[in-house]
């Protein structure tokens, strides 16, 4: 009971040393959005990522999401990493590809932009413009494909995360309410719900 008491008289010691805490609302309360510079507390601008920069970085996402996934199903192999796991980390991949192609389309479309703007000033030949929208198209393709396996990648899941569920319901190991969030996982991505 003395060990209590004195634990309890230094902790109120503490508190009383550093002062009255502030009431919510008082100006020492807060989280500020962003950081301010300057003397006239002006934001300073993010910098804005080129079509390039933005390439250059889904591209190291996808390679770091391809270890990890080669990694993931090393570990499976182990007995460390449970299923599901290795499967998000390769839906991971398939999302950081999707990504890739994307950053692929608007790097494309810069340089069809620009080389429409040379053609226009009659400063670049027709067979360039003609081989800057080619890249935009065949960029265009390789995003509809991607966007299709993300797509197929994400309806997969569902159905595998809905068949989980549904024997997990039915030993008692989930509830209700697990299983209808996986079915209308399922009814939002397909439309229909398997039986």
């Amino acid at each position: 009971m003395k060990r209590f008491a004195l634990i309890f008289a230094f902790a109120c010691g503490t508190m009383l040393a550093q002062g009255p805490t502030p009431a919510p609302g008082d100006a020492g309360d807060f989280e500020p959005a962003q950081m301010l510079d300057g003397p006239n507390a002006i934001a300073s601008p993010t910098p804005v990522e080129s079509p390039e920069e933005r390439l250059q970085r889904c591209k190291a996402a996808l390679a770091a999401a391809q270890k990890r996934a080669g990694v993931a199903e090393g570990l499976y192999k182990d007995g460390i990493l449970a299923r599901v796991e290795v499967e998000g980390r390769y839906m991971q991949v398939v999302k950081a590809g999707k990504e890739v192609a994307d950053a692929n389309v608007a790097v494309a479309a810069a340089h069809a932009d620009a080389a429409k703007t040379s053609f226009d000033a009659h400063e670049c030949p027709q067979a360039d413009l003609d081989a800057a929208n080619a890249g935009l198209k065949a960029a265009q393709d390789a995003a509809a494909v991607a966007s299709a396996a993300w797509d197929k990648s994400q309806l997969d899941a569902a159905s595998i995360d809905l068949q989980r569920k549904r024997k997990l319901y039915a030993e008692g190991v989930c509830s209700r309410r697990e299983l209808e969030i996986a079915e209308d996982r399922m009814i939002l991505l397909s439309g229909t719900l398997p039986k």
